[in-house]
């Protein structure tokens, strides 16, 4: 069966990339026994921890402005990235996540025979620049998650980033994020060592045969953002293997339904 990614957590139902979003991913996955992956973006706070944000700026998910690698975790902690979304948000709704945490919430899942793994994205261009490799690098060593098995895949927009990825964790898979234009990789062929492509769904509807073409190079091809069933099986009948959701509900139910349904 295809794969799932909850896009920044349950991002539907709960605010992006806050606790409760991915607390809401793992729930659904457990109760529905469903192999579940949790997509996050990184990057650096001023004292220099990973934190799981996708924008750079604070200002469209929290009750601040400003560049988030400015503050330090503390101070994150105490900001609002719930009201933007819920009103009158919990605790866990309110709170931005580290890596981390998120990496202990995944391992909390999996002692107890869930089916949770872990993309992460490395955000470039960031003023740290492949520090951040570095940095994931250090963490997934000291959960042993650097070696072949791992629940883990990294992905990116940086084909500089994922060329290091492959020096520094080469048991790791790893995919290339592709918007605005396949270019160079119009062909389906990938940098070296990487099998998997991650395009935009807008990318895959202007230019179909982009799947087909991949796969002929022995490569898989995960979309993102797909949130509508019809768009699930579109898809799936180009062979796109991989999906990151807002709705992993809604993606589970066109994969389960019978081929042809």
């Amino acid at each position: 069966m295809a794969l799932i990614f909850a896009h920044r957590g349950f991002s539907s139902r709960q605010p992006e990339a806050t606790v409760a979003a991915y607390r809401e991913a793992i729930d659904w996955a457990i109760a529905n026994d469903t192999e579940l992956g949790l997509e996050c973006d990184v990057q650096f706070s001023a004292d220099d921890q990973l934190i799981c944000l996708h924008d750079l700026l604070l200002d469209r998910t929290s009750a601040e402005i400003g560049d988030a690698f400015e503050w330090t975790v503390e101070r994150l902690r105490l900001v609002d990235f719930g009201s933007w979304k819920i009103p009158s948000p919990t605790a866990e709704q309110r709170s931005i996540v580290t890596l981390a945490d998120l990496m202990a919430m995944v391992a909390d899942a999996r002692t107890s025979g869930a089916s949770i793994t872990l993309a992460i994205e490395t955000k470039h261009p960031n003023p740290r620049g492949l520090d951040i490799e570095d940095r994931v690098a250090q963490l997934l060593v000291d959960y042993g998650w650097h070696q072949a098995g791992s629940p883990v895949r990294i992905i990116s927009f940086s084909e500089d980033a994922l060329t290091k990825v492959g020096r520094i964790l080469p048991a790791l898979d790893r995919s290339l994020l592709i918007e605005v234009s396949f270019g160079r990789w119009v062909t389906g062929e990938l940098p070296q060592g990487v099998r998997i492509v991650g395009p935009d769904l807008a990318l895959i509807k202007q230019d179909p045969d982009f799947v087909s073409r991949a796969r002929a190079h022995g490569n898989e091809v995960h979309v993102w953002t797909v949130n509508e069933p019809e768009d699930v099986r579109f898809c799936l009948d180009l062979g796109v293997t991989g999906f990151t959701t807002d709705y992993p509900e809604r993606v589970a139910a066109v994969l389960q339904q019978p081929s042809g349904a």
